[in-house]
């Protein structure tokens, strides 16, 4: 039952270490692992994880996103890039291995320590997911944030910027529509597109040299379809 849950993350970041040639990776990822199993035991000490939805999107939206993305994902990736003594371009490659282990033992922990005796379909394979692709997604985002700076064009800072802000706010939006129980065919289309594009991004970032543009790396790329 709790399967996916917990593999799916560790399995995304074993594929992750096979196709990078960067061994230095790995630690990098023991220190995601270990800042989650920090981050964890505070919660646990200091704050009651179990959350009643409130019947409002703001306050409910507000709890998952600064609670489950924005405050671990800020406080461990900018830790991590100002006190990492290597090179700049490292400590952004190094954004998804880090933050896939944090979220490897912080997710599951966050829905099995947060959740009731039973778990539904979206806590246990849905949003695991969603929040993998967020990372894909954010990665991909934080990678032409630093281009865009190095190459000097505002235009596309403005444009990265707000598509690593989105991804990083979608997914919490996607969760509170189901966690109020709104429509299902709502967030169903939400989840579904949201995956769709961080997918798209994912594929299209095989090709190393994808130009500096913006949302259309999202896209399926229409010419290689044709071909």
């Amino acid at each position: 039952m709790y399967l996916f849950l917990i593999i799916l993350f560790p399995a995304a970041l074993a594929w992750y270490l096979i196709g990078t040639d960067d061994k230095a990776a790995v630690p990098v990822v023991l220190i995601g692992a270990l800042s989650s199993v920090l981050f964890c035991a505070l919660k646990a000490f200091f704050s009651f994880i179990y959350h009643v939805a409130s019947a409002a999107f703001l306050p409910d939206y507000a709890y998952i996103l600064f609670g489950q993305t924005l405050v671990p994902v800020t406080i461990v990736y900018l830790l991590f890039f100002f006190l990492s003594r290597d090179t700049v371009s490292f400590r952004i490659k190094s954004y998804f291995p880090l933050m896939g282990s944090f979220f490897a033992v912080y997710l599951p922990y966050h829905i099995l320590a947060g959740g009731a005796s039973f778990y539904s379909l979206f806590e246990l394979f849905m949003k695991p997911v969603i929040y993998l692709m967020m990372l894909v997604m954010s990665a991909l985002c934080i990678q032409f944030v630093y281009r865009s700076f190095t190459e000097k064009n505002k235009k596309m800072k403005i444009q990265w910027i707000s598509l690593l802000l989105a991804s990083l706010l979608i997914p919490a939006a996607v969760e509170t529509v189901w966690l109020l129980g709104l429509p299902v065919w709502l967030w169903l289309v939400l989840w579904l597109g949201y995956v769709f594009f961080a997918v798209c991004g994912y594929i299209n970032a095989w090709n190393k040299d994808i130009p500096l543009k913006g949302f259309s790396v999202f896209l399926p790329d229409i010419k290689k379809l044709k071909k």
